[in-house]
């Protein structure tokens, strides 16, 4: 079942599974799903970005670090933009508290939005992302694990295109192995 903002807030508070949230990117264990990102990002001409669920921060980190400052992100979660702000206080009107399934962020102008690894947590993650302009660059990212949070994952890179294919024209789709057999799927097409 979908988690409210309450429970998030706790979980950011706490800074996560081994305080991931409370480390710098380049510690994250999401490194490396994000340089991909970043890769993909690079290839793009002028990525006008929305990051959908953007937690504390650290992936925007990233992007600014690397120049890429066309950005807004939202989560539901007051503790995550606080955080957010905190590590980019330089960019801090970047951030905003907002609902994915009815922010106006959709109307902004944008050519890119990411959503990693927020889908998973909703139960109508289909309507989030048919509020997406036709055209758009989707990068998202999803589990192929299960957790108290999680409504659905992920077996194999074939579920996301089964899930996401008739809303996204799928380029690409990679697999980062986390611990374990713990795996996420990074995937980029174009909104339909």
């Amino acid at each position: 079942m979908e988690k409210n903002n309450d429970f998030y807030d706790q979980v950011y508070k706490a800074g996560g599974h081994k305080r991931m949230y409370a480390k710098h990117y380049r510690h994250s264990p999401y490194l490396q799903l994000w340089e991909k990102s970043l890769h993909i990002l690079k290839g793009m001409k002028d990525p006008k970005i929305i990051d959908i669920g953007c937690g504390v921060g650290q992936y925007a980190n990233l992007l600014f670090d690397h120049e890429l400052l066309d950005y807004k992100g939202i989560d539901f979660s007051d503790e995550a933009i606080r955080l957010a702000k905190m590590t980019n206080n330089l960019y801090e009107d970047k951030f905003e508290v907002d609902d994915a399934y009815t922010s106006s962020i959709y109307d902004d102008d944008y050519n890119t939005a990411i959503l990693f690894e927020v889908l998973e947590h909703l139960q109508e993650d289909l309507r989030v992302l048919s509020k997406i302009k036709v055209g758009t660059h989707v990068i998202l990212s999803v589990p192929n694990f299960d957790t108290v949070s999680h409504v659905r994952y992920f077996t194999g890179e074939e579920d996301v295109n089964k899930r996401y294919g008739e809303l996204i024209a799928f380029q690409e789709i990679y697999t980062f192995p986390l611990a374990g057999s713990s795996k996420l799927f990074l995937a980029h097409g174009i909104k339909n």
